[in-house]
């Protein structure tokens, strides 16, 4: 868990600190579209996303095989 945190930390600063907003007035002083500028802006977050997911699901892989598939949570308990 504190490496997904971790990594979701340091994505933010990655991706450095302009906002959306800003991203997107860049975007158009180039002469784009706003349009364009805002599809751009869709697929950067869907790709930011689909890589924070991705990586979330290697993560619980990698747990549930380093506990053999059985975390102690989830054992039965015999009350016999």
């Amino acid at each position: 868990m504190k490496k997904l945190i971790m990594i979701a930390v340091m994505g933010g600063l990655l991706a450095g600190c302009s906002s959306e907003a800003s991203r997107m007035n860049d975007c158009q002083n180039k002469g784009i579209s706003r349009d364009a500028c805002y599809v751009a802006e869709q697929n950067r977050q869907a790709t930011i996303n689909a890589a924070a997911e991705k990586q979330a699901m290697e993560n619980a892989q990698n747990l549930y095989s380093t506990n053999g598939g059985n975390s102690h949570h989830h054992q039965k308990h015999n009350n016999d």
